[in-house]
């Protein structure tokens, strides 16, 4: 394994070659941030060093303010993670945060309506199984063999799972709806509408009510507001 010294997987040299591949997939968008990472996987091979990785996180234009898809953002928590620390492969998937967990939409407080957008199921399943495949893969230090698997994905791979999360929210007494123009009130009583967060319950057959913290962002993207 190309990531494999003195038998020991370098789970941080996985990442940081897993995000090389993905990017150099999408030159034009990644641009200089291509050579940047180009320059840490040279560093860290080279030094040991992993404190540059850190300095690319921060605020406005800053490599976690970049966005990606969810293959490309849960590889950039693990980087960011283990750039702090490199040894600490147990506290890893804690640090990735609950961000893109939970089921986003929408709830009137006066008449108890609910409301969800199509495109955020998908959002909420893609994460969910990007999630699940990249703690996998990372626990077998092999990232960069999941990112080119995944080089070619599509939604479309996942209508199944989008069916069946789909018929638990209708159950769940939540409307699914197409429209892609935010509506500021309520389609039953014209309340003002309010941001809300669901996930499943134990039994996995129904969706509840949750409350986002600051505590469920990722430690890469958390760092921008400190």
């Amino acid at each position: 394994m190309e990531n494999e010294k003195n038998g020991r997987i370098d789970h941080y040299l996985d990442a940081l070659q897993a995000l090389e591949y993905i990017m150099l997939q999408s030159k034009d968008y990644f641009g200089h941030w291509i050579d940047a990472i180009q320059r840490d996987i040279k560093e860290w091979q080279t030094n040991h060093n992993s404190k540059i990785h850190l300095g690319h996180y921060g605020g406005m234009g800053s490599f976690n303010d970049l966005g990606g898809d969810a293959y490309f953002t849960n590889i950039q928590s693990i980087a960011y993670s283990l750039a702090a620390n490199p040894n600490n492969i147990e506290s890893v998937e804690k640090s990735m945060g609950t961000l893109g967990l939970h089921l986003n939409g929408w709830h009137c407080p006066n008449c108890g309506y609910n409301e969800v957008y199509k495109v955020k199921i998908d959002y909420y399943v893609i994460n969910h199984v990007a999630r699940s495949e990249v703690l996998d893969y990372f626990q077998r230090g092999a990232l960069l063999e999941l990112a080119k698997k995944r080089a070619n994905f599509r939604i479309s791979s996942l209508e199944d799972e989008i069916t069946r999360i789909s018929e638990i929210i209708t159950n769940s007494q939540i409307v699914i709806t197409n429209r892609e123009k935010w509506k500021e009130t309520c389609s039953k009583c014209e309340h003002k509408l309010d941001i809300f967060h669901w996930v499943l319950n134990d039994a996995g057959d129904q969706f509840i009510p949750y409350n986002a913290s600051a505590d469920d962002l990722p430690d890469n993207v958390r760092s921008a507001f400190k």
